[in-house]
């Protein structure tokens, strides 16, 4: 592991960009954020084991620019751990930014982006704040605009193939995506970095339902705006144990972070809809997310049981949340999001993004 030390101001705002042989949009991405009108931007570029052309690009992009600092990671981290070791020794500091904030390297950032981030945060008292994550490649159309949580246990984009002129009040919400957000260091201190029981997703998801739980608060902001190509990265490792992951990530989450009395009201919703997956899948012949469900519930009933429990015991040891009435009123009842979900991909066989990838499952 290589990294080139800093001292940074009190003042100034880191901003993490990951990379991973991604090196193209990753100089895109930093030649907007040096463009930012917030002048005191400190560029944090962390790099996950990529080839010796991108490395080499990296030291030559780091070494153009006093803002810029360099992690080479000797192998790839995935992005909770390699985001975890920077944030760590960000929010350690004896004088840490109030402010950090994430980007993927394959989101382009607008020239005031960082700072309408900033202004939200100030000006609504915010802990956690994302803006519009616009389509790279078709810019009338949303990415999302932030994360709503279903009361069976789904933590979901919100916004995502909408229009972009549809959301245009600050409001808020139960976090917002990590390829482009900011978080407010006293929160991190206070309940923790992201999770890494997460490997290639969700790990966001889980700590904006965290925070919000615990009492923090987090807004979407329409005029902080980055035009985002959408899973660039991710869309290289998408297979059968990555779709399988990201379903135990969801059980994993819910019965991590919700109070027993959140977890009995929803329990039979629960079981009707994933007992009615189940179902539709046969029916539909949908053979792969059959298997995943299948798997999934099962190894979240069995092998992983014991590690789930524990996690969350060790959570409820170490936070209070705020009441189980106000968590079930962050909540959005489930039926109406999946009759349109059943619509599109069952009725209409509109192929889900998971089925574009793995399509030969």
């Amino acid at each position: 592991m290589y990294f080139v030390p800093c001292m940074v101001a009190k003042t100034s705002i880191p901003v993490i960009i990951l990379n991973w042989n991604g090196i193209d949009d990753t100089e895109k991405c930093v030649e907007h954020l040096l463009n930012q009108t917030e002048s005191d931007v400190k560029i944090y570029l962390v790099d996950n084991g990529s080839d010796e052309d991108n490395v080499s690009r990296l030291r030559s992009l780091a070494a153009s620019h006093e803002n810029i600092f360099l992690r080479l990671n000797d192998k790839n981290l995935g992005f909770t751990r390699a985001h975890n070791i920077v944030l760590a020794e960000i929010i350690s500091r004896a004088v840490p930014p109030e402010f950090i904030i994430l980007l993927n390297n394959d989101a382009f950032a607008k020239k005031d982006w960082v700072e309408k981030l900033v202004a939200a945060a100030n000006t609504y008292n915010a802990d956690m704040v994302g803006g519009k994550m616009v389509n790279y490649f078709k810019k009338n159309m949303l990415d999302n605009i932030g994360h709503r949580l279903l009361n069976t246990a789904e933590i979901i984009p919100k916004g995502s193939g909408e229009k972009n002129e549809v959301y245009n009040d600050v409001h808020e919400n139960v976090g917002p995506c990590a390829g482009a957000a900011l978080y407010r260091t006293a929160m991190l201190r206070e309940i923790g970095l992201f999770d890494e029981f997460f490997e290639t997703g969700y790990e966001d998801a889980e700590l904006g339902v965290r925070g919000t739980i615990l009492g923090y608060k987090s807004i979407f902001t329409p005029e902080a705006i980055v035009f985002h190509k959408i899973s660039q990265s991710v869309s290289r490792v998408r297979d059968y144990n990555y779709v399988l992951k990201t379903q135990i990530n969801i059980f994993y989450s819910y019965i991590k972070l919700m109070p027993w009395p959140v977890l009995l009201i929803n329990t039979p919703f629960i079981i009707f809809k994933y007992g009615l997956v189940l179902l539709l899948n046969l029916i539909f012949g949908r053979w792969f997310f059959f298997r995943v469900m299948r798997t999934a519930i099962w190894q979240t009933l069995t092998s992983k049981r014991k590690m789930i429990l524990e996690s969350r015991t060790a959570f409820f040891k170490n936070h209070r949340p705020i009441s189980s009435l106000s968590i079930l009123r962050k909540m959005e009842f489930f039926l109406l999001f999946d009759v349109k979900r059943f619509t599109k991909h069952m009725l209409k066989r509109k192929p889900t993004q998971f089925e574009k990838v793995v399509s030969n499952e």
